[in-house]
Protein backbone atom coordinates (compact mmCIF):
# COMPACT_ATOMS: atom_id res chain seq x y z
CA UNK A 1 0.00 0.00 0.00
CA UNK A 2 2.80 2.44 0.89
CA UNK A 3 4.53 1.78 -2.45
CA UNK A 4 1.31 2.50 -4.34
CA UNK A 5 0.80 5.68 -2.30
CA UNK A 6 4.33 6.86 -3.06
CA UNK A 7 4.71 5.91 -6.72
CA UNK A 8 1.06 6.37 -7.69
CA UNK A 9 0.24 9.63 -5.88
CA UNK A 10 2.98 11.35 -3.87
CA UNK A 11 5.90 11.11 -6.29
CA UNK A 12 3.93 12.38 -9.34
CA UNK A 13 2.54 15.26 -7.25
CA UNK A 14 6.02 16.17 -6.02
CA UNK A 15 7.09 17.24 -9.54
CA UNK A 16 4.50 20.03 -9.62
CA UNK A 17 5.58 23.62 -8.86
CA UNK A 18 5.05 24.57 -5.24
CA UNK A 19 2.58 27.33 -6.13
CA UNK A 20 0.41 24.74 -7.88
CA UNK A 21 0.62 22.34 -4.94
CA UNK A 22 -0.27 25.14 -2.53
CA UNK A 23 -3.56 25.50 -4.37
CA UNK A 24 -4.54 22.12 -2.89
CA UNK A 25 -3.94 23.36 0.67
CA UNK A 26 -7.40 24.86 1.07
CA UNK A 27 -8.93 21.49 0.21
CA UNK A 28 -6.65 19.73 2.71
CA UNK A 29 -7.44 22.31 5.39
CA UNK A 30 -11.17 21.75 4.85
CA UNK A 31 -10.68 17.96 5.08
CA UNK A 32 -8.48 18.17 8.21
CA UNK A 33 -10.61 20.65 10.12
CA UNK A 34 -14.22 20.23 8.99
CA UNK A 35 -14.52 16.69 7.61
CA UNK A 36 -12.11 14.31 9.36
CA UNK A 37 -11.58 16.49 12.48
CA UNK A 38 -8.01 15.22 12.45
CA UNK A 39 -6.83 14.87 16.07
CA UNK A 40 -8.99 17.80 17.09
CA UNK A 41 -9.43 16.52 20.63
CA UNK A 42 -5.63 16.47 21.07
CA UNK A 43 -5.14 19.85 19.39
CA UNK A 44 -7.80 21.70 21.39
CA UNK A 45 -6.75 20.08 24.67
CA UNK A 46 -3.10 21.02 24.07
CA UNK A 47 -4.05 24.60 23.20
CA UNK A 48 -6.39 25.03 26.16
CA UNK A 49 -3.78 23.69 28.59
CA UNK A 50 -1.02 25.80 27.06
CA UNK A 51 -3.00 29.04 26.94
CA UNK A 52 -5.45 28.86 29.88
CA UNK A 53 -6.10 32.62 29.79
CA UNK A 54 -7.18 32.70 26.15
CA UNK A 55 -10.86 32.70 25.26
CA UNK A 56 -12.62 29.89 23.41
CA UNK A 57 -12.70 32.11 20.32
CA UNK A 58 -8.95 32.77 20.52
CA UNK A 59 -8.20 29.07 20.94
CA UNK A 60 -10.34 28.24 17.92
CA UNK A 61 -8.56 30.85 15.80
CA UNK A 62 -5.15 29.41 16.73
CA UNK A 63 -6.45 25.91 15.96
CA UNK A 64 -7.71 26.99 12.53
CA UNK A 65 -4.36 28.65 11.84
CA UNK A 66 -2.62 25.44 12.86
CA UNK A 67 -4.73 23.33 10.48
CA UNK A 68 -3.98 25.73 7.61
CA UNK A 69 -0.29 25.37 8.47
CA UNK A 70 -0.65 21.58 8.67
CA UNK A 71 -2.15 21.54 5.17
CA UNK A 72 0.79 23.57 3.84
CA UNK A 73 3.25 21.36 5.73
CA UNK A 74 1.75 18.26 4.09
CA UNK A 75 2.00 19.85 0.65
CA UNK A 76 5.57 21.04 1.21
CA UNK A 77 6.67 17.62 2.46
CA UNK A 78 5.36 16.08 -0.76
CA UNK A 79 7.13 18.78 -2.83
CA UNK A 80 10.30 18.06 -0.86
CA UNK A 81 10.43 14.57 -2.36
CA UNK A 82 11.58 15.91 -5.76
CA UNK A 83 13.18 19.14 -4.62
CA UNK A 84 16.06 20.50 -6.71
CA UNK A 85 19.14 22.09 -5.20
CA UNK A 86 18.27 25.42 -6.81
CA UNK A 87 14.80 25.34 -5.23
CA UNK A 88 16.19 24.32 -1.85
CA UNK A 89 18.61 27.25 -1.83
CA UNK A 90 15.90 29.67 -2.92
CA UNK A 91 13.45 28.62 -0.21
CA UNK A 92 15.78 28.50 2.82
CA UNK A 93 18.24 31.05 4.14
CA UNK A 94 20.22 31.15 7.38
CA UNK A 95 20.06 34.67 8.82
CA UNK A 96 23.32 34.58 10.75
CA UNK A 97 25.53 31.68 9.56
CA UNK A 98 28.62 33.63 10.65
CA UNK A 99 27.97 32.69 14.31
CA UNK A 100 29.28 29.21 13.43
CA UNK A 101 32.36 30.39 11.54
CA UNK A 102 34.81 30.41 14.44
CA UNK A 103 33.81 26.85 15.38
CA UNK A 104 34.14 25.69 11.78
CA UNK A 105 37.58 27.25 11.46
CA UNK A 106 38.59 25.51 14.70
CA UNK A 107 37.25 22.19 13.33
CA UNK A 108 34.77 22.08 16.22
CA UNK A 109 31.39 20.35 16.06
CA UNK A 110 28.24 22.12 17.25
CA UNK A 111 24.73 21.18 18.34
CA UNK A 112 21.68 22.95 16.92
CA UNK A 113 18.40 22.40 18.75
CA UNK A 114 15.32 22.57 16.52
CA UNK A 115 11.68 21.54 16.87
CA UNK A 116 8.53 20.48 15.02
CA UNK A 117 7.96 24.11 14.15
CA UNK A 118 7.25 25.44 10.67
CA UNK A 119 8.40 23.25 7.73
CA UNK A 120 10.91 21.11 9.60
CA UNK A 121 11.12 18.40 6.93
CA UNK A 122 12.20 21.02 4.41
CA UNK A 123 14.73 22.35 6.91
CA UNK A 124 16.29 18.91 7.40
CA UNK A 125 16.63 18.43 3.64
CA UNK A 126 17.99 21.87 2.76
CA UNK A 127 20.02 22.98 5.77
CA UNK A 128 23.25 21.28 4.72
CA UNK A 129 23.36 23.59 1.68
CA UNK A 130 23.40 26.61 3.98
CA UNK A 131 25.99 25.59 6.58
CA UNK A 132 29.76 25.15 6.37
CA UNK A 133 29.44 22.37 8.97
CA UNK A 134 28.16 19.01 7.77
CA UNK A 135 24.56 18.84 8.92
CA UNK A 136 23.40 15.67 10.67
CA UNK A 137 20.09 14.82 12.29
CA UNK A 138 19.07 12.13 14.75
CA UNK A 139 15.76 10.55 13.80
CA UNK A 140 13.50 7.70 14.85
CA UNK A 141 12.98 5.24 11.95
CA UNK A 142 9.41 4.89 10.67
CA UNK A 143 7.61 1.60 11.25
CA UNK A 144 6.96 1.25 7.52
CA UNK A 145 10.39 0.30 6.14
CA UNK A 146 9.61 1.47 2.61
CA UNK A 147 8.48 4.94 3.69
CA UNK A 148 11.39 5.13 6.12
CA UNK A 149 13.76 4.53 3.18
CA UNK A 150 11.98 7.17 1.08
CA UNK A 151 12.09 9.82 3.80
CA UNK A 152 15.74 9.08 4.58
CA UNK A 153 16.67 9.43 0.90
CA UNK A 154 15.11 12.83 0.36
CA UNK A 155 16.40 14.13 3.70
CA UNK A 156 19.93 13.11 2.70
CA UNK A 157 19.71 14.29 -0.93
CA UNK A 158 21.76 17.44 -0.30
CA UNK A 159 24.23 15.94 2.13
CA UNK A 160 22.44 15.94 5.47
CA UNK A 161 23.31 12.81 7.45
CA UNK A 162 20.31 10.97 8.92
CA UNK A 163 21.31 8.88 11.91
CA UNK A 164 19.37 6.72 14.30
CA UNK A 165 20.17 6.97 17.99
CA UNK A 166 22.64 4.10 17.86
CA UNK A 167 24.63 5.71 15.04
CA UNK A 168 24.61 9.22 16.49
CA UNK A 169 27.23 8.62 19.17
CA UNK A 170 29.80 7.82 16.47
CA UNK A 171 28.97 10.74 14.14
CA UNK A 172 31.30 13.26 15.73
CA UNK A 173 34.29 10.91 15.56
CA UNK A 174 33.74 9.49 12.09
CA UNK A 175 33.08 12.66 10.07
CA UNK A 176 35.76 14.12 7.79
CA UNK A 177 34.95 17.64 9.00
CA UNK A 178 33.06 19.50 11.70
CA UNK A 179 29.46 18.40 12.21
CA UNK A 180 26.36 20.42 13.10
CA UNK A 181 24.13 17.91 14.87
CA UNK A 182 20.43 18.85 14.80
CA UNK A 183 18.37 17.61 17.74
CA UNK A 184 14.57 17.74 17.95
CA UNK A 185 13.82 19.35 21.32
CA UNK A 186 10.10 18.66 21.55
CA UNK A 187 9.87 14.86 21.32
CA UNK A 188 8.40 13.14 24.36
CA UNK A 189 11.22 11.14 26.03
CA UNK A 190 11.07 7.37 26.04
CA UNK A 191 10.91 7.26 29.84
CA UNK A 192 9.65 9.78 32.38
CA UNK A 193 12.33 8.65 34.84
CA UNK A 194 15.15 9.41 32.40
CA UNK A 195 13.95 12.92 31.64
CA UNK A 196 14.41 16.47 32.84
CA UNK A 197 11.17 17.84 34.26
CA UNK A 198 10.18 21.48 33.89
CA UNK A 199 7.21 23.75 33.25
CA UNK A 200 6.64 24.28 29.54
CA UNK A 201 3.58 26.11 28.20
CA UNK A 202 1.98 26.07 31.66
CA UNK A 203 2.30 22.28 31.99
CA UNK A 204 4.61 19.91 33.83
CA UNK A 205 6.68 18.51 30.98
CA UNK A 206 9.23 15.74 30.54
CA UNK A 207 12.17 16.78 28.37
CA UNK A 208 14.54 14.35 26.65
CA UNK A 209 18.09 14.90 27.92
CA UNK A 210 19.87 13.92 24.70
CA UNK A 211 20.93 17.48 23.88
CA UNK A 212 22.43 18.02 27.32
CA UNK A 213 24.03 14.58 27.37
CA UNK A 214 25.77 14.96 23.99
CA UNK A 215 26.81 18.55 24.63
CA UNK A 216 28.54 17.69 27.89
CA UNK A 217 29.97 14.38 26.66
CA UNK A 218 31.62 16.00 23.62
CA UNK A 219 32.05 19.52 25.08
CA UNK A 220 30.05 21.12 22.25
CA UNK A 221 28.48 24.58 21.98
CA UNK A 222 24.69 24.50 21.86
CA UNK A 223 22.62 26.74 19.56
CA UNK A 224 18.87 27.07 19.29
CA UNK A 225 17.62 27.17 15.71
CA UNK A 226 14.32 29.00 15.18
CA UNK A 227 12.69 28.50 11.79
CA UNK A 228 10.61 31.46 10.60
CA UNK A 229 8.20 31.72 7.68
CA UNK A 230 9.17 34.68 5.45
CA UNK A 231 6.26 34.08 3.12
CA UNK A 232 4.40 30.99 2.04
CA UNK A 233 6.97 28.27 1.28
CA UNK A 234 10.01 30.43 2.12
CA UNK A 235 11.90 30.06 5.39
CA UNK A 236 14.66 31.60 7.44
CA UNK A 237 16.71 29.86 10.13
CA UNK A 238 18.01 32.01 12.98
CA UNK A 239 20.75 30.67 15.27
CA UNK A 240 21.02 31.67 18.93
CA UNK A 241 23.93 30.57 21.10
CA UNK A 242 22.69 29.02 24.34
CA UNK A 243 26.08 27.98 25.75
CA UNK A 244 29.60 27.46 24.47
CA UNK A 245 30.81 25.96 27.75
CA UNK A 246 28.45 23.04 28.47
CA UNK A 247 30.78 21.21 30.87
CA UNK A 248 30.41 24.02 33.39
CA UNK A 249 26.60 24.05 33.36
CA UNK A 250 24.42 22.65 36.14
CA UNK A 251 22.31 19.50 35.58
CA UNK A 252 19.20 20.50 33.65
CA UNK A 253 20.52 23.95 32.75
CA UNK A 254 20.98 23.28 29.04
CA UNK A 255 17.60 21.55 28.84
CA UNK A 256 15.96 24.55 30.50
CA UNK A 257 17.65 26.90 28.04
CA UNK A 258 16.36 25.24 24.90
CA UNK A 259 12.91 24.61 26.38
CA UNK A 260 12.50 28.31 27.19
CA UNK A 261 13.78 29.30 23.73
CA UNK A 262 11.16 27.05 22.11
CA UNK A 263 8.42 28.27 24.44
CA UNK A 264 9.16 31.89 23.49
CA UNK A 265 9.02 30.99 19.79
CA UNK A 266 5.68 29.19 20.17
CA UNK A 267 4.09 32.00 22.17
CA UNK A 268 5.09 34.51 19.47
CA UNK A 269 3.47 32.49 16.65
CA UNK A 270 1.62 29.47 18.06
CA UNK A 271 0.01 28.24 14.85
CA UNK A 272 3.32 26.93 13.47
CA UNK A 273 3.92 24.29 16.16
CA UNK A 274 2.72 20.68 15.85
CA UNK A 275 -0.24 20.80 18.25
CA UNK A 276 -1.53 17.41 17.05
CA UNK A 277 1.50 15.77 18.68
CA UNK A 278 0.81 14.09 22.06
CA UNK A 279 3.61 16.02 23.72
CA UNK A 280 2.38 15.59 27.30
CA UNK A 281 1.82 11.84 27.44
CA UNK A 282 4.50 11.24 30.09
CA UNK A 283 3.56 11.31 33.79
CA UNK A 284 6.15 12.25 36.38
CA UNK A 285 7.28 9.22 38.38
CA UNK A 286 5.94 6.69 35.85
CA UNK A 287 8.09 4.68 33.45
Amino acid sequence: MSKFLYYGILKPLSYMPLWVLHSFSNVLYFLFFYITHYRQKVVFQNLQNSFPHKSEKEIREIAKGFYRFLADLTIETIWNMSLSEKEARAHLVVENPEVLDSYYESNKDVIIVVAHYNSWEFLLSAVNLRLKHRAAVIYTPLTDKFLDKVFKEFREKFGTLCLNKGEAKHAFKNSNGPVAMLFGSDQAPSSSRKAYWTTFLNQETAVAIGVEKYAIMHDLPVFFGSLHCLKRGYYSLRLELLTDNPVDTEPGEISEMHVKALEKLIIEEPKYWLWSHKRWKRVKGAW
